[in-house]
């Protein structure tokens, strides 16, 4: 965590969520609290905020147990309660979630990468849009928002890197007119 010396979550490929507070002295296995999970997803992505100490985004990949739908959780109360925030994102072969991203200007901005697009959300998950970018339907591994420049970078799997530049306008603007 950003906001708080000694935070760390760490996932597994077997489907487990961990939390330190102390820098890893002590760990708690918080998965068991996460409503509705299947069994032995791969936690691919978890993402700490940088606006509350307590909240963290969890992606789980499911694709190798046959289930490709969208699962992203959110804690606010350091993984004691979690709630899923990926319905935004219809089902289909392709919407299984490799990673999601907070936007660190706009709280409740999301971005999340699937098998085949960009997701994004203004409202912490309630309603997802694809967002292309012009790029193929490509698997989508890993997005950065850098800071710097405010670009969104799109990492794809065997396809390149993609950039959003400038997310100043994006972040301007409101649910229905992002849909």
């Amino acid at each position: 965590s950003s906001l708080e010396a000694g935070t760390i979550w760490v996932g597994t490929n077997d489907g487990q969520v961990q939390l330190t507070r102390d820098g890893g002295d002590a760990w708690t296995n918080v998965t068991d609290n996460i409503p509705d999970l299947p069994p032995w997803g791969t936690i691919s992505n978890i993402e700490p905020s940088r606006f509350e100490a307590g909240r963290a985004y969890v992606s789980v990949d499911l694709h190798q147990m046959g289930n490709f739908d969208p699962w992203i959780y959110v804690t606010d109360d350091y993984g004691r309660s979690w709630r899923k925030i990926s319905d935004g994102i219809p089902g289909s072969p392709h919407s299984f979630v490799h990673g999601v991203r907070e936007d660190p200007k706009r709280p409740g901005m999301l971005f999340a990468g699937t098998d085949n697009a960009a997701w994004v959300t203004l409202d912490d998950g309630e309603h997802g849009t694809k967002r292309r970018l012009d790029m193929p339907p490509a698997p989508v591994y890993w997005l950065v928002v850098q800071e710097h420049f405010d670009d969104l970078v799109v990492a794809t799997y065997g396809r390149g890197f993609y950039i959003l530049d400038d997310l100043g306008s994006l972040r301007a603007l409101d649910g229905e007119t992002l849909g």
